[in-house]
């Protein structure tokens, strides 16, 4: 416990002098105040976290943490459980989604078993686990408190490492059949939402096996009874060990003032998770898509994120981070080799400022 309250006491807020010195140059770029949207909006947020002028994202990676889930034996998924396994095992040939966008954005991949049924041979899928997957939430709880805190703080080891490596950003993506249902239970119990509300289609679901899983989820309330807006006690009642894991990995890397990439569901919810521990961790966050999955809507909601890019995405694994480290990028890219007004003959004392503007 002491490290993750070591952690979380030591999250700096962001700098809002070094936001407003981002704001201020794209201000005399030649262009209309603010046309470009969140591509500006992006660099303002990333020049608080990491100083106006150290805007760089040249190395970058996500973060993979795999993990099994006792749910599965409620039979409210068609795919067999050795898939997080056997999706570990080939995370790093670029033959997976996340593989292949992270070998195009030329972005790194890091795989942590902390939980998988079965124990990867390969060097490169770092086995981390304590537990050969959770407990049935269905029946009992997922996993101890203490055993959700040592998990919390394996995440939180993990950023550390990424930050040791010199990573000017770091995306957090998942692995577990099944997540999405824990996921579901912890958003049901953090927020005090309806299961119909929560539980979405997953990655491979039949109608009879939703209308399953929202039977499940609310059993996994009703025998659990986890406490709203209690992070630690929801996850370790009714979520995942991944979940846990990239809660603590969203908290390291806020202590060490790195930007950090949001996915899609279970990665949205395990951001609201570690914001709920410390709400400072909220400025370190950029939401990369709008998930399918229904539930990654309240938690964007919850967060007050709002995600870049629409793309009817719900693969999980991390495989939307990629794509916002190359809009990022493109961002900076615009901001810092961008003319300025003093260098055009575009006179911008003509142009109205419509941030200022009152809608009709």
């Amino acid at each position: 416990m002491n490290i993750l309250e070591n952690t979380l006491n030591s999250i700096k807020s962001v700098s809002e002098e070094e936001g407003k010195k981002a704001k201020l140059f794209w201000d005399s770029l030649a262009h209309p105040p603010g046309s470009l949207g969140a591509l500006e909006e992006m660099t303002v947020r990333l020049a608080k976290i990491k100083g106006f002028d150290n805007l760089k994202i040249d190395k970058k990676i996500t973060a993979v943490f795999c993990a099994d889930n006792g749910v599965y034996a409620e039979k409210i998924t068609s795919q067999p459980q050795i898939t997080t396994f056997l999706l570990a095992e080939i995370m790093h040939t670029g033959k997976t989604g996340l593989g292949t966008i992270s070998k195009w954005a030329g972005s790194g991949i890091r795989v942590y078993d902390v939980g998988m049924i079965k124990t990867s041979a390969r060097k490169d899928v770092i086995n981390k686990k304590i537990k050969f997957g959770t407990e049935n939430i269905a029946q009992d709880p997922a996993m101890s408190r203490k055993d959700c805190i040592r998990m919390i703080e394996t995440g939180i080891e993990a950023a550390f490492e990424i930050a040791d490596e010199g990573f000017d950003i770091a995306g957090i993506g998942e692995l577990g059949i099944c997540n999405t249902t824990t996921t579901a239970a912890v958003l049901s119990g953090l927020c005090g939402v309806e299961p119909e509300l929560t539980v979405g289609r997953g990655a491979s679901t039949t109608e009879a096996m939703y209308e399953l899983k929202i039977k499940t989820v609310k059993k996994a309330i009703e025998i659990n009874a986890p406490k709203k807006g209690d992070s630690i006690d929801c996850i370790s009642k009714v979520g995942g060990f991944d979940i846990a894991a990239m809660c603590g990995c969203y908290i390291g890397l806020a202590a060490r003032g790195i930007p950090a990439v949001i996915d899609g569901y279970i990665s949205s919810l395990a951001a609201l998770c570690a914001v709920n521990l410390n709400p400072l961790v909220r400025d370190y966050l950029f939401a990369s898509h709008k998930s399918e999955e229904r539930g990654a809507k309240i938690c964007t909601a919850e967060l007050g994120i709002e995600p870049v890019l629409n793309m009817k995405m719900r693969l999980g694994e991390g495989s939307g981070c990629p794509l916002l480290f190359k809009m990022l990028e493109g961002a900076v890219f615009t901001m810092q080799n961008m003319g300025k007004f003093t260098e055009t003959m575009i006179d911008g004392a003509y142009l109205v400022d419509i941030r200022k503007q009152t809608n009709p």
